[in-house]
This record gives C-alpha cells, structure tokens and sequence, in this order.
C-alpha cells in the first residue's frame, strides 16, 4: 500500500509543555490524564480524532503531538489536568510548533542536540 501523498496527509502540531509537581511524573500515567480531560470537555469521537500522542516526556518537560485542527481544544485539555495519579500539578504551555526540531529547539533547552548552545 503506498503512502499518501504530502497534500493529502493530516497536519501535526506538535505542543512544547512543562509540568510543576511535587513528585516526578510517570509519562504513562500524564498521557491517561490528558486522555480523560479530552474525554470529559468534548466526548470520545472528539478525543479520538485529536489524534494526541506523547512524543517525549522527561518526567518533568515534554512535546505532545496533535492534529491540527484539534490544537486548540487540546491546549485547553492540557492546561485543565490538575491531578495525575494522586499527585497534584499544573502544566504549563511553552509553544506549538509544526516541527518536533523546532519545538526541541524553541522551546525546550538541553533536549537532545538539537540546541545550538551545545556545539562547540
């Protein structure tokens, strides 16, 4: 089966955010909490065309890549998950970009090598 072509592809975005906990959070229990906020503000048929899915997690910084045209309701979905797992937090958005390199570089310092302060 061949690839579809670039004009026929649904877009991403991919969101750059920061979590402040108490305790380190595991990436598969945040990626259930985003999941159930989507479904409780907007519904399964909503959450499943999102498209949502966690690229990178650190326990602490992360890039959640998502549809389109599902970017906004996503970033409401993130900023209102105040709980993970018994442990309260407060995600914060750092920026969307259309490029997970140029989310790494923008927005999250000391991820990978993508930052040019790491060359010599």
């Amino acid at each position: 089966m061949k690839k579809l072509p670039p004009a026929l592809r649904k877009r991403k975005r991919y969101i750059a955010f920061e979590i402040i906990a108490i305790k380190k959070i595991n990436s598969k229990d945040l990626i259930v909490a985003i999941r159930e906020s989507l479904l409780s503000l907007f519904g399964d048929y909503f959450s499943a065309d999102a498209e949502i899915w966690l690229e990178y997690f650190n326990g602490r910084q992360g890039i959640l890549r998502c549809n389109h045209t599902a970017l906004n309701k996503v970033k409401i979905a993130l900023t209102l998950v105040g709980k993970v797992k018994d442990c309260k937090v407060i995600p914060l958005i750092l920026g969307v970009s259309g490029t997970i390199k140029k989310c790494k570089r923008k927005y999250l310092r000391g991820v990978g090598n993508a930052s040019s302060s790491n060359r010599i």
